[in-house]
């Protein structure tokens, strides 16, 4: 992916949240159906000084909205977070996870071997057969534009149709588009690799060149276009990985949507082959860090709700109250627990 591409996109995400957001806002589903009468009670506990639970107070949405840069559970305070989780990962791995780490490892050193044998195969598949030349250059965009448009859309119609969890898959699908982007560049910048596309009319070196860190920015290379060195990893797959793990893992009571979200993303994986994009290696450690951005969001947002529920329930068992309460010309008595 090109740098004047890898801008584009990081506005497109920019773009997304901004979107969102204000649907989000317009429709307001995120009030309680009763807010206007909560108001109303607000108003007049403040007016005679009578205390409310603050779950019951319109200052809750206020306090633990996505908007908000204090509370834990707003989409920036969460976006940091998640970088924050996701640098300090690799210093926390069990056993398991350093297993699966180095199994990742020696994954990628094999298809790095056997890149220039598989890339033999894909380059030929489109003029083998007429409905992959048709097909794959539209799949493949599913893990740039469309594929962005797609989360606008899906927390678009989300918001106009009320729906708390589609606009909440939308907003961490978005979180893990960045994160994995991220990374995902940070690693071109430093590993420099030839793309299969610049390998055929540059260096000619089977599996493509390892320039290096910083290698696209040799003011000796500057004559060549941005993919001689920005191969490792993919950043489409991470992308579209990213989107089909948060969709997978919000939706997974439903046994076809994980199926049908990695199928999809590994066609778009698949694509990146045919298109003498990517080298296979690049794909699947691209799949990989998608996946695992994608993970990690999911996780860290369902710690947040869950450590904002233990909170309210715990506080209410240690506090129960029996309080005096006043509504216009109405004395009543609320049992708070």
């Amino acid at each position: 992916m090109s740098t004047s591409k890898f801008h584009s996109c990081f506005s497109i995400d920019s773009l997304i949240i901004c979107v969102i957001f204000v649907a989000h806002s317009i429709t307001g589903f995120s009030q309680d159906p009763d807010s206007s009468e909560i108001a109303k009670i607000d108003l007049q506990s403040v007016k005679h000084n009578v205390s409310i639970d603050p779950v019951l107070s319109t200052n809750f949405y206020k306090a633990d909205s996505v908007f908000s840069f204090r509370s834990e559970k707003g989409y920036f305070p969460l976006l940091l977070d998640d970088f924050g989780e996701q640098i300090t990962a690799p210093f926390k791995m069990n056993t398991k996870q350093l297993l699966m780490t180095g199994a990742g490892i020696g994954i990628t050193a094999i298809l790095i071997h056997f890149d220039p044998k598989i890339d033999d195969w894909a380059r030929v598949q489109k003029q083998k057969h007429y409905w992959i030349s048709r097909t794959s250059p539209v799949i493949t965009r599913f893990g740039g534009d469309w594929g962005v448009y797609s989360v606008i859309a899906s927390g678009l119609i989300s918001a106009t149709l009320r729906n708390e969890k589609g606009v909440q898959t939308s907003l961490l699908a978005t979180q893990a588009m960045i994160t994995s982007g991220v990374w995902v560049n940070i690693i071109k910048i430093f590993t420099g690799r030839e793309r299969p596309i610049a390998t055929y009319a540059y260096s000619k070196v089977e599996g493509g060149m390892w320039y290096g860190p910083l290698s696209k920015f040799d003011q000796d290379a500057v004559k060549k276009p941005v993919s001689a060195y920005d191969a490792f990893p993919s950043g489409h797959t991470a992308t579209v990985f990213s989107i089909a793990t948060v969709i997978a893992e919000q939706y997974k009571d439903i046994k076809a949507v994980p199926v049908i979200c990695y199928s999809a993303a590994s066609l778009v994986g698949i694509s990146r082959l045919i298109e003498h994009q990517h080298w296979a290696s690049d794909v699947f450690v691209g799949g990989i860090m998608g996946y695992l951005c994608g993970r990690q969001v999911v996780a860290h947002y369902n710690k947040m709700n869950e450590r904002s529920d233990s909170y309210f329930t715990s506080k209410a068992k240690i506090k129960p109250e029996l309080a005096l309460t006043q509504y216009g010309n109405q004395i009543g008595l609320v049992l708070k627990w």
